[in-house]
């Protein structure tokens, strides 16, 4: 009796949690599909700090992109900054692109954080997040970093701060930029 009890309160919260989920699909009510692994990255139009846009598409062709997601007053993404401006400095820009792309609301505390850390690779910017980060890619934590080959098919994605400059990670990316794929 009461083994039955328990089975009936736990399938009843089974029900409501899938209930929940199927139902916090935000935004308009339609279920967007984002990124993942193996699939191809999305044109995204990316506005650069001039107000300029351009189609990820012409940003990335044929290079091996590390398109990393981070805002100014995340300290993980503050952490790693100084990682992938040495990254991108060591990589060849005719085969890869290290990209930034901000969330920050303030334009101006973005282009004073850039100045002031000598960053050297292209920052797009998406303000607050809404229009790129969280509604095409689906990122809603930062640091998060997209790397795809020169096909412009994500091969892994990497939540959190990350050694980028680090001989492991510029070995795997130059495997990456010979093979289409991550090392086995």
């Amino acid at each position: 009796m009461k083994s039955t009890t328990i089975n009936r309160v736990l399938c009843l919260l089974l029900l409501m949690a899938l209930t929940t989920l199927t139902a916090c699909s935000g935004g308009d009510g339609a279920r967007k599909v984002l990124p993942q692994k193996g699939a191809p990255l999305p044109n995204l139009m990316m506005r650069d700090l001039s107000g300029g846009v351009a189609a990820s598409k012409d940003l990335f062709h044929g290079k091996v992109v590390i398109l990393n997601v981070w805002a100014t007053w995340c300290p993980p993404c503050r952490k790693e900054m100084p990682d992938l401006i040495r990254l991108s400095k060591q990589l060849p820009s005719s085969d890869f692109a290290v990209i930034g792309l901000s969330v920050d609301e303030d334009l101006q505390a973005l282009q004073q954080f850039i100045g002031d850390h000598g960053v050297n690779f292209p920052i797009y910017w998406d303000q607050g997040g809404r229009a790129v980060a969280a509604d095409r890619l689906g990122v809603v934590k930062y640091p998060e970093t997209f790397i795809l080959n020169r096909k412009g098919i994500i091969i892994d994605k990497v939540i959190g701060a990350y050694p980028w400059a680090s001989a492991h990670s510029i070995k795997i990316l130059h495997y990456i930029a010979d093979h289409g794929e991550e090392p086995k």
